[in-house]
Formats: structure tokens, C-alpha cells, sequence
């Protein structure tokens, strides 16, 4: 897994990545991934990767630096056209999809790695609960590029392996039928993104047109039937209007308790807390109420809490936005390249932390990688792990720009 940071302001934006990546089924975890790459060798714009570091069996980094030589001096106006630009060169070059049969077989392995974790990692009694609640948790329209004519080839090209792995999912507690369970899984597969082919891009720095930085990221998935599966997140931009931002991606959970001042699992167990004290209230005064007046004891007792922990939840938010966050953002629209770099830094740092001293597998962990990305100056590295000594290196960094 990963953790990564984009903070940004007018002066310019930090990025910070760890260095973690898991191999082996997530049973072994190193220390020496690069996560953090130029996209351009002559132009501030730069892209860190998440989530799973290869794309059909061909690595991010290998991409990443064969566009590179592509691109070359080669500059556009917003940071938007360079990602559309970068995935019109994976298509055109078909880095993920040398030939159909590959592309299939990928595809399997990751509907049966998505159904394997389900098993492994979700109690039997939660199992139909948890299936469903990823299956529909997605948007309702179909991923770019993908039609009605998509589910039909997944119903004719993977049908044996979906009901293979049904088959799986209903021996350890599964109780869908075939065919609903089916349905959601190609649902899933047209409109989301299986977790356990998801690589994640971020894209940041500046188009030349453009005097403030932004971050443009994005998931990528399964290709299927020749369509690269690709999901857009809505922009960070900094404007006039809008003067820091602070962008976490991958294992965010960290980051979230310091930009929020409160833990998401601690959020979770107060909102749990408050619903089991709400229930025992009610329980309470409905037995109170029983005796003189049964009907007004059971309409008590038949009153729905979920709206009353919903309304608590959204005004905590609110509160905590306006009281704690929002302050917390605006103190980095001061923050001078040094400040954002450390800022970043210690983000990363800190959920490394946590992994290490939890009793969790240390996901995220070894050096952090911090750029600097300003208008003026362009690509700054401040933290940088090679696997060679540059001293004894001098033809890489002379040959840098020529390659």
C-alpha cells in the first residue's frame, strides 16, 4: 500500500510519498519503491502512482519514462491536457493490452484475487452484506467508454470464471443466487473499479497557461473488451478564490485525524456509541410508557434512529469543518515551499508511524520522497532516494536530458 500527500498554495505545491509496497499477496512488504516521478523533464508537472504499481503486467515506472522520451520538450496549457495526453499514449502505444487473450487473462486474475480477499478477509455472517454494499457503492452511470454492449462481453468471455468464483463466495457464506450475485459483480465490474487491480495517478504541477498549481488524480483499472477502465476524481485547483489545498491519497486515515481532529474509526465508534445509548433511551420509556398506553409504547418503539444519527453525524461535520479544518487549510496559504515541503513530509512520516506501532502490517514505511513544484523554479526534488550513489554516476545525471 501506499501513502501519498499533495499540498499546495499559490507559491507553489509538495508532494511526499513513502516508499512501501507490498509483494507476495500483501505477506512481504519493502521498503524501496519509487512512487514519485517527472512527467516531463523540461516542464513542472510530475506523477505519483498508488494502489497496484503495474498496469497489465507492465510497471507504472516503465510507462511513466517511455512517455517521458516521447513527450520531450513538448508543453501544454493545463495540467489537464497532460493527463489526457498521457493516457492517449497508452492507448495508442497499448502498453496495457498487448493482445486480447493477455488482457482477458488479467481481467480473471483480478476477479478472482477481488473474490479471494472477500473470503479471507469478511466473516461468513457480514459476507452477502459486504458483496452487495461494494457492488452498489459505485456511481450509476457506466466508466468512460463502457456500454451495454461491455456487460455482454463480460457475460460471454468470463462467465465460467464469475461462477467459478460465486461458487467460492457462496461456500463461505454467500447466500445471493447465482445469477443476482452475477449481475452485481458485472455491475461492478462496468460502472466501479475492483479493488484489487486499482492503481491510482495523481497528476500536479502547472500548464503553462496556468499561474497556480492543481492536482488532477484519477483510478485506472481492468481493460475490458479493449476499454481501459478509468475513473476521474474532481480536481484540486488553487485560484483566487481558493488559496491551499491539501490532497491525501491511498491510506488516508491518518492524515484525515490531523486535518479533521478526530480519527474516521473514532468517528465510527462515537456514532455506534450514540446509536446503542439512543436505543436504550428509547427501550426505556417505551417499558415506562407500557403499562397506561401500549399504542404510544409502540409507535416509541418502532421509531427509526438512522435519520437522528445521520443529523448528529452531518452537524458534527459541519462544525468540525468550519471550527477545525477549514483554519487549519487556511494557515497553509501562508506556507512558504521550505514549509509545504516539511508539512508534506511529516503527513507520510506520520502515518508511517502509526503502521509501525500499530499492530497492523507496516503498509506504509521507508524513505519519504518529497518535490517541490513552483512556477518559477520548476521541478524541485528535497527528498530523493536513488539506488545507486550519484557520485559514481556522473553519465546519469549528464545524460539526464538526453535520454
Amino acid at each position: 500500500m501506499t501513502a501519498i500527500i499533495g499540498v499546495m498554495n499559490k507559491h507553489a505545491v509538495a508532494i511526499a510519498a513513502d516508499s512501501a509496497v507490498t509483494i507476495g499477496g500483501g505477506r512481504k512488504v519493502l521498503n524501496s519503491a519509487n512512487k514519485l516521478f517527472s512527467l516531463s523533464k523540461h516542464h513542472p508537472v510530475a506523477i505519483a502512482i498508488y494502489g497496484n504499481a503495474e498496469l497489465v503486467g507492465t510497471p507504472w515506472e516503465i510507462i511513466i519514462k517511455e512517455y517521458r522520451k516521447i513527450l520531450k520538450e513538448k508543453s501544454f496549457s493545463h495540467v489537464s491536457e497532460y493527463v489526457n495526453n498521457f493516457f492517449d499514449f497508452i492507448k495508442k502505444k497499448q502498453y496495457y493490452c498487448y493482445d486480447t487473450t493477455e488482457a482477458l487473462n488479467f481481467l480473471k486474475l483480478y476477479i478472482k484475487g477481488f473474490c479471494l480477499d472477500l473470503q479471507h478477509n469478511v466473516p461468513s455472517t457480514q459476507l452477502t452484506q459486504v458483496f452487495t454494499n461494494i457492488c452498489n457503492n459505485i456511481n450509476p452511470d457506466y466508466l468512460e467508454g463502457f456500454t451495454d454492449n461491455t456487460k455482454d462481453f463480460l457475460y460471454n468471455n468470463v462467465s465460467t470464471e464469475l461462477d467459478i468464483c460465486i461458487s467460492e463466495l457462496k461456500k463461505s457464506g454467500l447466500t445471493l443466487s447465482n445469477n443476482d450475485a452475477k449481475d452485481l459483480l458485472v455491475n461492478l465490474l462496468t460502472k466501479g473499479i475492483l479493488p484489487t487491480g486499482l492503481s491510482g495517478l495523481v497528476f500536479t504541477g502547472y500548464g503553462e497557461e496556468e499561474i497556480y498549481p492543481s492536482v488532477f488524480s484519477c483510478e485506472v483499472g481492468c481493460i475490458i473488451d479493449g476499454v481501459l477502465a478509468i475513473r476521474h476524481q474532481i480536481p484540486a485547483k488553487i485560484s483566487n478564490a481558493n488559496d491551499a489545498s491539501i490532497c491525501p491519497f491511498a491510506q488516508t486515515d491518518v492524515m484525515h485525524t490531523i486535518l479533521s481532529g478526530i480519527s474516521p474509526q473514532v468517528q465510527s465508534i462515537y456514532a455506534n456509541s450514540l446509536a446503542t445509548t439512543i436505543r436504550s433511551f428509547t427501550q426505556k420509556l417505551a417499558t415506562a410508557i407500557m403499562p397506561n398506553n401500549s399504542i404510544l409504547a409502540k409507535q416509541i418503539q418502532g421509531i427509526s434512529i438512522e435519520p437522528f444519527i445521520q443529523t448528529f453525524m452531518n452537524l458534527s461535520q459541519q462544525a468540525q469543518f468550519v471550527q477545525y479544518t477549514s483554519p487549519f487549510v487556511k494557515s497553509v496559504a501562508s506556507l512558504e515551499k521550505e514549509d509545504l515541503s516539511d508539512f508534506a513530509e511529516s503527513l507520510i512520516t506520520l502515518t508511517s508511524l502509526k503502521r509501525k506501532v500499530s499492530p497492523d502490517q507496516e503498509t506504509v514505511g521507508g524513505p519519504v520522497d518529497v518535490m517541490v513544484i513552483s512556477k518559477g523554479d520548476g521541478l524541485i526534488w528535497m527528498k530523493r532516494k536513488h539506488y545507486f550513489e550519484a557520485g559514481k554516476n556522473h553519465h546519469f545525471f549528464s545524460n539526464y536530458f538526453e535520454n
